[in-house]
């Protein structure tokens, strides 16, 4: 790509269906990152490496004019599966290559000093908690098999129904060896923090027998203090990274940013997911309650509900093929 020697903004979304991505400039210039997952940052905030999940969205500054060299390639050096997986090599760790012309510009653009007011949410006695475990099964040869949130399939009946217009607390376990970019429809939510799971196989085995994390005391299990969110992930999120072994906390908000109600009854069949981005087959919906139907928010949910099936129909039969062509070959 040519650019200038100026600043230029770029929106990044990470839509690998694995990958992550560990973003750097090889000349050693810094992103200014301005918003993540759409949402601006409280402030900018500049960056020599940026870690990118699939689905996730970054926007970043880059400043060109402060260029030594013509010749800028956008690295990647994270591992696949991520993190402890092979690392890159020469060649596929390059993603994409600036070309940056020899002329300075007058670029009278600016990067604020402030960008938005972010609310801060708050727990409540009434808030209430879930808590959601991301369990995979692996095959004799240890390979994972499928990745199951609560022990649950896609097709099983609806397990959380939030009340319109209410924040809650999720405990996400990971109780895998993959990192997994949680994903929550319909909903912006906070980080509160990522704790450390100790004796995670006894832990494992207990959720396993019980298919479920509360008779398992999770509080015994945590070690250590929280840790919060990196500065760049600190405000509103819709997609987030579940390191593994940990417990993340996250508070979601089950209404628009600024508490107007949605512009449609959102209690409405199908409902909406939330998932891991890397398992995409495996997804799970929840309802909001109560509400009364409108026939506009109807005819939204009925598109809803086509375009729902559409896209599972697409997803049925890339997999499928996807088994077959597999199977043939080998």
């Amino acid at each position: 790509m040519r650019v200038q020697r100026r600043k230029y903004r770029f929106r990044i979304i990470n839509a690998s269906n694995a990958r992550f991505y560990s973003f750097s400039l090889d000349n050693g210039l810094h992103f200014v990152q301005i918003g993540s997952d759409s949402f601006y940052l409280e402030r900018p905030i500049s960056l020599k490496r940026i870690l990118v999940a699939p689905s996730e969205i970054i926007d970043v500054i880059i400043d060109f004019s402060k260029s030594k060299s013509r010749h800028i390639v956008l690295e990647n050096s994270a591992n696949f599966p991520y993190p402890d997986g092979d690392s890159v090599d020469d060649i596929n760790k390059k993603v994409m290559k600036f070309i940056v012309g020899k002329r300075h510009l007058k670029d009278n653009a600016k990067v604020p000093s402030k960008l938005a007011q972010v609310e801060k949410l708050k727990i409540t006695k009434e808030t209430k908690t879930r808590s959601i475990v991301l369990y995979e099964f692996d095959s004799f040869t240890g390979e994972p098999t499928h990745l199951l949130i609560n022990f649950k399939q896609f097709t099983d009946p609806v397990t959380e129904q939030p009340k319109n217009g209410t924040t809650e607390v999720w405990q996400i376990i990971n109780l895998t060896p993959d990192n997994h970019p949680f994903h929550v429809h319909l909903a912006g939510f906070q980080v509160l923090g990522q704790q450390k799971i100790k004796n995670l196989d006894e832990l494992s085995e207990c959720v396993v027998q019980h298919n479920n994390v509360e008779p398992c005391q999770i509080e015994k299990y945590l070690d250590g203090v929280p840790e919060p969110p990196p500065p760049n992930e600190a405000g509103w999120k819709n997609v987030f990274k579940m390191k593994p072994s940990y417990m993340t906390t996250i508070l979601v908000r089950f209404s628009l940013l600024d508490s107007q109600p949605f512009p449609f009854d959102p209690s409405l069949e199908p409902g909406y997911t939330y998932h891991c981005h890397v398992s995409s087959p495996f997804l799970f919906h929840y309802f909001l309650k109560p509400s009364t139907p409108t026939k506009k928010s109807l005819l939204i949910t009925l598109n809803t509900l086509k375009v729902y099936f559409e896209s599972s129909l697409h997803l049925v039969l890339k997999i499928w093929s996807n088994y077959f062509s597999t199977t043939e070959e080998g």
